[in-house]
């Protein structure tokens, strides 16, 4: 459809063969058919054929694919076979296990799907946001995500945050009406777009545009901005880089030691970049994948979803926690303790008028104006009709509703006590006669801060005649004679002191970052074991620039009436002094929050952008569930870890182990098909390790990748297995005279299981008899071992080149093997002793 903004609302529903009553059922699905979900992302993620083809990009691979062709084209075509057969099986392991782990992770996700609100067969119905199609009527409420690029058809003080797509940093007001053609998109002031969000008021859209045909989507495509990485990607990176420099350095040399000794070429060749494959963790990225979404399938028992897996690493490395206080800290269960007048005694007339208020409001369902409506029975609405209302926004924060109650217009004004203040000319004696506001402030706010102290959250509410008008405009909210107090209280929970401990004790900071007043946020933070000493103000926040907020914040635990914008800051302040922040929130105005922090939380009840910005959802909007998740994320950070510690490590000491030999040995130590059949062997149950059980110690604390650490590890614990395969060689040629079939057979043997082995030890901290494994890497273990053995005395053992050790022989490379754990085990002591902290 083209220029919808310079039509009338009649006109665009028309062209888009629609109406106020919406698309029915089987247009839609046809439309959805047609159009495709509305969504940005190409489907790449999940499509099965190129996630197998991904198993296969990796440009060492495809070199050593190349490489094998031209060895089977010059006539070694057994050889070549079995190393693409290998290859292929290789990357058929890591495609089924990377595709159950993305299918499980999309059914998690399914659960905390944004939903949004459309006309379809003439009623109302929330449908999924990626099932919203051209046509659709949207509904729209505050803090709904907007499902594509709309046409305004009605509004009510409708305000939409648009900085995520034209950087403004105000939301925007939306009106129906047609406009010129010629309009810029900054300035539509009856279009909404796809990537923002309704900060206040109500109305209904036509959806014109939805997914990559969107503005967002046309700019996505043209700039195809990724999400900065997280903490854990970013140590992948590197550690990828120091195994690429390992790799070069290594092949190279041996490369060119072969070539020097006059062996052949091609042979060579392979070897060289067999080696390299098996240096490399070829299954990292599925282990990796098939950690996080194990990960996810555990965390979701504990009732948190994970939409983002890279988040879970993140989660797990958390030391400081930035929550709201309400439902959080507090039971999240506002009441309505007094309706005051502003000497602070009850008052009927206040309770009417708070009712009044909250009953009529048609803007964003809230807490505090259900807690009115629950709380007042005994008045008599009947008589009542709402004319019209200015819905609460953050920058008023106030909601202002007209009222006709029998022969009497009136506008009635609650909010936070100041705003309302300000609005207010004059305010009501004890006695019921009417003075200026200067005269009555002092007390008033001295009420305020009273029973701020006391924990209580207290609102203004103010009113005024208004008789003859039939609109509100921001204008009327002014000369309003101040009528009284409403008080709530939201208690502390139960658990809550207990379970901010039990944050420290893991390591965790909790920081609480509220809207309410001072006097408030200090008295819950003190009662939940928060220090408010310290504690800083909007107001103080505001006063200071990113550098000296940056050195201020390390000391405070309590923030209160702190703005959106102010929490943003805030979150940036922490994470500039090398922490790792996760922000937990679920409104409006927490949304620049969670897209600000390394892990964003949220709630399945939150709303729809807040829900969409996070990374992790709570289906329950409790800190002890978070606290669980964090362990779990700890525990798929650990086993990632064991992957990585154990295969560089044993891969750097063969590869090293042959660089030596090729020096000294008139063959080469092994064939191409058997490194990668060793690397495939070992790369089995590596697969399962993601199920394996972590030692208590690991999960105390958070950790991030150390690649200082990393490197150390390979060195030590490589140079250690190298010493072994050196004595393993030099057994099989002085002690056994092998040949170069018999001593590819013995190595083979000995590399596969001495691997399999040590993986037991690496794993743990723990004396490894003392800290048990999954029984399914245990078993896979075995399982690959036995097949080890088997393999030189099978029909399989002629084409691989290899041919079965003798039981003397066997019972050495046992005996070796032994010695070589008894040995990794007593240099872990030494080890970790060195580097105590560092995981």
């Amino acid at each position: 459809m083209s220029d919808p903004w310079a039509v009338s609302s009649d006109e665009a529903l028309r062209n888009a063969g629609s109406s106020s009553n919406g698309l029915t059922s089987t247009e839609a699905a046809a439309r959805l058919a047609r159009f495709g979900p509305n969504t940005l992302e190409t489907g790449r993620r999940t499509d099965a054929l190129t996630q197998l083809l991904g198993q296969f990009t990796s440009p060492i691979v495809i070199i050593l694919v190349f490489a094998t062709i031209l060895s089977g084209v010059f006539g070694d075509v057994t050889d070549a076979l079995i190393i693409l057969a290998i290859i292929a099986l290789s990357g058929v392991l890591g495609f089924w296990q990377e595709r159950g782990a993305t299918q499980a992770v999309d059914a998690l996700l399914a659960v905390v799907q944004v939903k949004s609100e459309v006309v379809r067969d003439g009623v109302q119905a929330e449908i999924a946001l990626t099932d919203i199609v051209p046509g659709d009527v949207a509904v729209l409420n505050a803090g709904d995500v907007v499902p594509g690029d709309c046409l305004v058809l009605e509004s009510n003080s409708l305000l939409v945050d648009e900085a995520a797509l034209t950087g403004e940093t105000y939301p925007v007001e939306k009106r129906a009406g047609a406009i010129a053609a010629s309009t810029p998109i900054a300035q539509r002031s009856n279009t909404l777009f796809l990537g923002t969000h309704v900060v206040s008021g109500t109305g209904k859209a036509l959806v014109v545009d939805t997914g990559r045909n969107t503005e967002f989507g046309r700019v996505s495509a043209r700039l195809t901005q990724k999400p900065a990485p997280t903490g854990f990607e970013r140590g992948m990176t590197q550690f990828g880089l120091l195994l690429v420099r390992v790799i070069i350095v290594l092949v190279a040399v041996i490369f060119v030691v072969n070539v020097v000794l006059a062996r052949p070429f091609l042979d060579s060749a392979l070897f060289a970049l067999a080696l390299a494959v098996g240096l490399t963790p070829q299954l990292l990225p599925a282990i990796v994948t098939i950690s996080l979404s194990q990960g996810a399938r555990l965390m979701a028992r504990e009732r948190v979803i994970v939409k983002r897996l890279e988040a879970i690493e993140d989660f797990g490395a958390m030391s400081v926690l930035c929550t709201d206080k309400t439902g959080t800290m507090t039971v999240g269960s506002v009441e309505l303790q007094a309706a005051l007048g502003p000497d602070g005694t009850p008052s009927t007339a206040v309770r009417r008028l708070a009712l009044l208020n909250a009953k009529f409001q048609t803007g964003f369902a809230n807490p505090i104006d259900q807690a009115i409506v629950d709380g007042v029975k005994d008045q008599d609405l009947t008589s009542a009709r709402c004319l019209d209302e200015l819905p609460y926004d953050f920058t008023r924060k106030r909601l202002s509703i007209l009222i006709s109650d029998g022969d009497h217009t009136e506008i009635i004004t609650k909010g936070a006590l100041d705003p309302v203040l300000t609005v207010c000319s004059k305010a009501l004696t004890p006695g019921g006669k009417s003075v200026p506001i200067d005269a009555q402030k002092a007390s008033i706010e001295s009420q305020f801060e009273k029973l701020s102290a006391q924990g209580y959250r207290v609102l203004g509410i103010a009113s005024g005649d208004a008789d003859g008008k039939h609109k509100l405009a921001p204008s009327d909210e002014s000369d309003l004679v101040f009528r009284g107090l409403i008080t709530f209280l939201d208690p502390p929970k139960e658990s809550a002191k207990a379970t901010i401990d039990d944050l420290n004790s893991a390591g965790i900071s909790v920081r609480m970052i509220t809207g309410d007043n001072h006097l408030v946020a200090a008295h819950i933070g003190a009662l939940v074991g928060l220090d408010p000493t310290g504690a800083m103000t909007g107001a103080d926040v505001k006063a200071i620039d990113d550098k000296t907020l940056a050195a201020k914040v390390g000391s405070a635990q309590v923030f209160s009436e702190i703005e959106p914008i102010d929490k943003e800051r805030i979150i940036r302040a922490l994470r500039a002094n090398g922490l790792v922040v996760g922000y937990m929130g679920d409104g409006i105005n927490d949304a620049p929050a969670l897209h600000a922090a390394d892990v964003g939380i949220s709630v399945d009840s939150a709303v729809d952008v807040a829900k969409q910005a996070a990374a992790i959802v709570l289906l329950d909007k409790d800190l002890r569930v978070l606290l669980d998740g964090v362990r779990q994320g700890r525990r798929t950070f650990a086993n990632t870890m064991k992957y990585v510690f154990t295969t560089t490590s044993a891969s750097f000491g063969n590869v090293l182990s042959m660089a030596i030999a090729s020096i000294v040995l008139p063959f080469l130590p092994l064939l191409a098909g058997q490194i990668l059949l060793i690397n495939f062997l070992t790369d089995f149950p590596a697969t399962t390790i993601a199920t394996d059980e972590v030692d208590p110690e690991q999960l105390e604390r958070p950790h991030a990748w150390n690649l200082a650490f990393v490197r150390n590890f390979m060195i030590v614990f490589g140079s250690i297995s190298s010493a072994f395969d050196i004595l393993t060689f030099i057994v099989l040629r002085l002690g056994f005279n092998a040949d170069e079939f018999l001593f590819h057979s013995g190595w083979f043997v000995e590399s596969t299981i001495t691997e399999l082995a040590v993986m037991f030890v690496l794993r743990t901290k723990r004396p490894f008899f003392r800290s048990r494994p999954s029984l399914v890497l245990l078993g896979s273990s075995v399982a690959v071992g036995l097949i080890t053995l088997a393999i030189p005395y099978s029909p399989l053992a002629g084409p691989l080149g290899l041919i079965g050790p003798s039981l003397a022989l066997l019972a050495t490379l046992v005996l070796i093997t032994a010695a070589y754990v008894v040995t990794t085990e007593m240099a872990k002591i030494p080890f970790y002793r060195r580097t105590k902290n560092a995981f």
